[in-house]
């Protein structure tokens, strides 16, 4: 074989030894990206349902609720220590006797750095990433002063009508951080005073259990100053894709929504916004969050003045997370109420739970074709 041949020969050869793959790497591989999701999906789980029971978990709640702590572990371990660390903190100050029982800045920037760089959440900015390059930039970060942050607004939603008269989607909306906590605090002990571990369904209401659900409507409304209700409905007739027609109706509703929480003066912009849908076909669901954080984007320059930033949009199942519940008792009233006949008065429990779920927090179920604006439920058609 002539040298030339030898050549081209030990090509090949390189050639196929780079596409030879490791079965053991491979294999290692396929199974970290496994565990990777996992944890992902765990975490995700977590802040949806407000549980705080790791360190993570508690930098995850922060970054998603202060979307400006993305961007500044500083900032990141204040508001983790005021928020979590409280009863060490006295305002903007700390004794010296506790600084050492307070989270360390490393634990904290540790969790931020594995949240945002492998688990692809709550991202910082280009301009922070690129910055956080290399240890000089890293030290300049902790000594930035820090532009003041968004609060957030939480919305929790969920859909139904596919098969019935009107198309819907309804919604659970709180102004502030703090006032989620709370409420799924409150929650978490009624279940387990209760025993009640089951879903809360609107489908699943019966005459055993709707005592259950009446004890959920009592507190929610004992804290009805830091929630709101939001649903917007569409006739279905004429649509030949109610999914497209229901992602529709998610989008004006939170326009609709996060204009007339300005307006009131209840949740004045500039604002973050965060979104926990239940979750659908993951297909369909892909292309809901790409193309709703596109419309969105496009809505806060539009609309807002460029004063709405879109901090998350997450689909989640509704079995982990009491509040996308809730949407769907929200919805499953409403739905009961615009698809009967307003004046029958039926003592069946679903019929009883409407009723009362409705009227408590101020809806006319007389009129529920009617768009209705309360300081508690908003009910608009599309």
């Amino acid at each position: 074989m002539s040298t030339e041949e030898d050549a081209d020969a030990s090509e090949i050869d390189a050639d196929q030894q780079l596409e030879v793959v490791d079965p053991e790497i491979s294999e290692k591989e396929r199974l970290k990206a496994e565990k990777l999701a996992k944890e992902r999906a765990l975490l995700i789980q977590k802040v949806a349902s407000n549980t705080t029971d790791t360190v993570p978990a508690k930098v995850a709640w922060v970054l998603n609720h202060h979307p400006a702590a993305r961007n500044s572990d500083v900032r990141l371990q204040v508001t983790y220590w005021k928020t979590f660390d409280s009863q060490w903190v006295s305002g903007s100050s700390v004794a010296l006797e506790n600084l050492y029982k307070l989270t360390r800045l490393t634990e904290i920037a540790r969790a931020r750095a594995k949240i945002q760089n492998e688990y692809r959440l709550f991202k910082a900015t280009e301009e922070v990433r690129q910055r956080r390059g290399t240890r000089e930039d890293r030290e300049r970060e902790r000594q930035r002063h820090d532009q003041p942050g968004y609060p957030t607004l939480t919305v929790y939603a969920d859909e139904s009508g596919k098969t019935d008269t009107y198309l819907l989607v309804g919604s659970i909306w709180f102004l502030a951080g703090l006032e989620v906590t709370e409420l799924a605090q409150a929650l978490a002990i009624w279940r387990e005073e209760t025993g009640f571990k089951s879903e809360l369904h609107f489908s699943e209401i019966t005459a055993g259990n709707v005592d259950r659900y009446f004890e959920v409507l009592d507190i929610v409304y004992d804290r009805s100053a830091a929630v709101s209700f939001r649903a917007i409905h569409s006739v279905r007739r004429g649509h030949t894709d109610s999914s497209a027609v229901l992602d529709d109706l998610l989008f004006h509703l939170l326009v609709r929504g996060v204009a007339h929480e300005h307006a009131s003066g209840r949740a004045q912009l500039p604002r973050a916004i965060s979104i926990w849908k239940d979750a659908e076909e993951a297909s369909r669901d892909q292309r809901m969050t790409a193309n709703l954080t596109l419309r969105l984007k496009a809505a806060s320059q539009s609309e807002f003045n460029d004063k709405l930033q879109v901090s998350s949009i997450e689909v989640i199942d509704s079995k982990a997370v009491d509040f996308i519940q809730l949407a769907d008792l929200f919805i499953g009233s409403l739905n009961r109420s615009l698809n009967h006949d307003p004046d029958r008065k039926s003592q069946h429990p679903k019929d009883r739970f409407s009723r009362a779920f409705l009227e408590r927090f101020g809806t006319r179920v007389d009129r529920m074709s009617d768009d209705q604006v309360g300081d508690m439920v908003v009910v608009d058609r599309l």
